[in-house]
């Protein structure tokens, strides 16, 4: 029993084993290709986190190298902005060092040429008074006995009849002769004067012999108004004359009058002259000058200038060229023989003058010694050219819309107060560095309005290159009406010097005015509102003088910018249209755009440029081309939206567009744009990129997007503002830029 027990235990232990065997190896196989499985998948997680570390380091590495590239390059690029940004401002210093230098040994010199001009006025009146005392004494007694025989053989050569003597020997009237001596005459010389006025005149005149002490030596003939003298009282003042214009002598005054006299005292003075018949308001009636010309300059005693501007048949009339308190009747007037002429040439350049050329910005005398006459004919047609090279102003509404070319005539026209000489005032301030001289008209303005326009000028650096002529509303009416010409005749001589003038008469307004006073008081007829009838050729022949010569003439230039104010926008007025039907387009500057904040107020409707086009640069007439019809169309829907609140969407996108152009072409005085500001600030709004804008935003977002294009691409802009026309691939790039700038604008 005990036996069966332990084979029975045995049985079971080897039942027990078996299926432990045959179960346990499985589970050990399972557990140990499960733990194979997981150490195979932790190697290839392990080779896996190997392989992404490498890669993660390779892509640290990689960004590490471009980070440093990318620094490297934006390090240059601000090197490169801060190198160009020190030579801009070393050049803009070293122009404005050149600049007060120059204008600083402008006024030393022009110091000291006034002081000695004053102490040489000074010493030649004291020599003259010396002089005159020694003649006058007996030491020089046997010269005088002597000069009447001279002066009657020299008589000889230069008796001869004037046209109007002659005309008056036809007539069958006998010439009034009158024969003046310092002494009682010996008969002889009497005889010989009365030989040659009887073989001059066939007898056909009257001789009255007088005595005047005051010629202290020698004679003086009068015929009729012609006067040839040889007395010693003239050869003192002429020679008076000639020391004004040199330096006072050093030597013995009596010697050095003896020198003077034997080489410019030989033959006598001849001219003509006429006596003061009345005067008042500026206007002079002359009787006598029988053959003075139209537009002559004429003398009087104390220096003053006149001009002739009628010419009847028994008295002359003529203007009073400045202050005529020491003209009285009877006074005495000469010929000059010039039509009237003012100085010009590059010694005007920085300075202030009168309407007659004479400065008045207290900097001593001009450096300049030429003349010119203040009128001229204008160049024919043969002598100009087509107008091909644009005038840029920095006004991004007038470059835009009404472009002006150099040689053009662009009328600016508006109401009082609307922004004119702002205008014109910028456009000079834009020709800074462009070689282009700039003359500055005011007539008839306040002195302390020009005074206002000067010191801008100056503080801006633009009267560097820049004349202002100044006829102040407190000057009399000639005055006025002579200071346009005489600009025109300063302009003139550089633009035949070859040189590029830009000439603003501010305004032609004022200019007609003073005008018609003259004209009132000369007696001519009035025609419609006063005027006279010539007051278009007044005007006409003072704008045509503005042309573009050709290269055979020296390639020179001259844009007139003329200036006239309208009465309540009325531009169908009488001036207006006449001085519209002489230019070659015109601005017109509306009186409810400027109080209503757009400035300048140009209404883009009635504002054309008839030649500019043809100079404006290419990539700005190949984008703005489409600025006046967008103007248009949002001026015209806007006054018909007023009406109506329910607007399509095509409605709604013009409304916007014109909202945000017009913010666009809004611009502050004294800030002038360049072209490709102007192009990339225009192309913008026309592909839309301001649409999204508010209307405040305008002004912030053009602003940093053309100094972004400036930085990001300096070669673009420089081709536009070389004048280029932008090919496809750089239209894309314009565009791309702004889409750039435009995803990164934070207003």
């Amino acid at each position: 029993m005990g036996g069966w027990n332990i084979w029975f235990g045995l049985i079971n232990f080897a039942i027990l084993a078996f299926f432990l065997y045959k179960f346990g190896k499985k589970i050990v196989i399972n557990m140990i290709e499960g733990n194979r499985q997981k150490i195979s998948r932790e190697l290839e997680e392990a080779k896996a986190a190997e392989e992404n570390a490498r890669n993660i380091t390779q892509t640290l590495e990689d960004m590490d190298a471009q980070n440093k590239s990318q620094c490297q390059e934006i390090l240059e690029q601000a090197k490169e902005r801060s190198k160009r940004g020190a030579e801009r401002s070393a050049q803009e210093s070293r122009a404005l060092a050149d600049s007060r230098l120059s204008e600083a040994r402008h006024d030393m010199l022009s110091l000291k040429q006034q002081t000695m001009t004053e102490l040489r006025d000074e010493s030649t009146g004291a020599l003259l008074e010396e002089t005159t005392k020694l003649l006058e004494g007996d030491k020089y007694a046997g010269e005088r006995s002597a000069m009447p025989q001279r002066f009657v053989a020299q008589l000889e050569q230069m008796l001869e009849l004037t046209d109007s003597d002659k005309a008056k020997l036809r007539w069958g009237d006998e010439l009034k002769a009158e024969l003046f001596s310092a002494q009682t005459l010996d008969e002889s010389l009497v005889e010989k004067v009365k030989a040659l006025l009887e073989n001059k005149t066939g007898g056909k005149f009257s001789l009255e012999v007088r005595v005047d002490p005051e010629l202290i030596g020698g004679l003086r003939l009068k015929l009729e108004d012609t006067v040839y003298d040889g007395s010693l009282q003239y050869m003192i003042r002429r020679v008076g004359e000639e020391l004004k214009a040199g330096e006072s002598p050093s030597e013995d005054i009596a010697g050095y009058f003896k020198d003077k006299f034997a080489a410019a005292s030989n033959e006598p003075g001849c001219f003509q002259t006429g006596i003061v018949e009345s005067l008042a308001d500026g206007i002079c009636h002359i009787v006598g000058l029988s053959d003075v010309m139209s537009g002559e300059m004429i003398s009087f005693e104390d220096g003053l200038q006149g001009m002739v501007m009628d010419i009847e048949k028994n008295r002359v009339s003529a203007v009073l060229l400045g202050d005529y308190e020491n003209i009285h009747e009877g006074a005495q007037v000469r010929r000059t023989g010039k039509v009237m002429e003012v100085p010009v040439g590059e010694g005007l350049i920085g300075r202030v003058v009168d309407g007659m050329g004479h400065p008045v910005d207290g900097r001593g005398p001009l450096l300049t010694s030429e003349t010119r006459p203040v009128e001229s004919p204008a160049p024919g047609i043969i002598a100009r050219k087509p107008v091909s090279v644009p005038l840029h102003t920095g006004i991004k509404a007038i470059d835009a819309l009404v472009p002006i070319g150099r040689g053009q005539r662009e009328l600016i026209i508006g109401d009082r107060k609307t922004g004119k000489t702002s205008i014109a005032v910028d456009t000079i301030i834009n020709q800074k560095g462009k070689d282009v001289i700039c003359i500055y008209v005011a007539i008839g303005q306040k002195e302390s309005t020009v005074a206002g326009i000067v010191a801008k000028l100056r503080e801006l650096g633009a009267m560097d290159y820049s004349i202002v002529i100044s006829a102040k509303a407190s000057d009399p009416a000639p005055m006025l009406y002579i200071a346009p010409y005489t600009g025109a005749a300063m302009g003139e001589y550089l633009m035949y010097k070859g040189r590029h003038v830009l000439i603003v008469y501010d305004d032609l307004s004022h200019h007609a005015v003073a005008y018609r006073e003259l004209s009132l008081l000369l007696h001519r007829p009035p025609g419609r509102e006063a005027y006279p009838g010539d007051v278009f050729y007044l005007h006409s022949r003072l704008l045509e003088r503005a042309a573009c010569l050709n290269d055979e003439n020296g390639g020179g230039s001259m844009t007139a910018l003329p200036i006239v104010e309208t009465q309540a926008g009325d531009i169908s007025a009488y001036i207006p249209t006449n001085v519209i039907s002489i230019t070659d387009g015109q601005i017109f500057l509306e009186e409810s755009l400027f109080n209503s904040g757009v400035r300048p107020a140009i209404n883009a409707g009635l504002s054309v440029s008839r030649v500019g086009g043809d100079a404006q640069p290419k990539a700005m007439k190949q984008f703005a081309s489409r600025l006046r019809m967008d103007l248009a169309q949002y001026r015209e829907l806007e006054s018909f939206s007023q009406f109506g609140s329910d607007l399509d969407k095509a409605t709604r996108d013009t409304l916007n567009r014109g909202r945000k152009l017009t913010e666009l072409l809004k611009q502050k005085r004294f800030d002038p744009r360049t072209v490709a500001e102007e192009v990339v600030a225009i192309f913008a709004a026309n592909e839309g990129f301001m649409d999204d804008l508010e209307n405040q935003q305008v002004p912030e977002f053009e602003r940093r997007l053309t100094a972004y294009a400036y930085e990001n691409a300096p070669e673009l802009c420089a081709a536009i503002d070389g004048g280029k026309k932008l090919n496809d691939e750089q239209i894309q790039q314009l565009r791309q830029l702004i889409e750039n700038f435009k995803g990164d604008f934070r207003p």
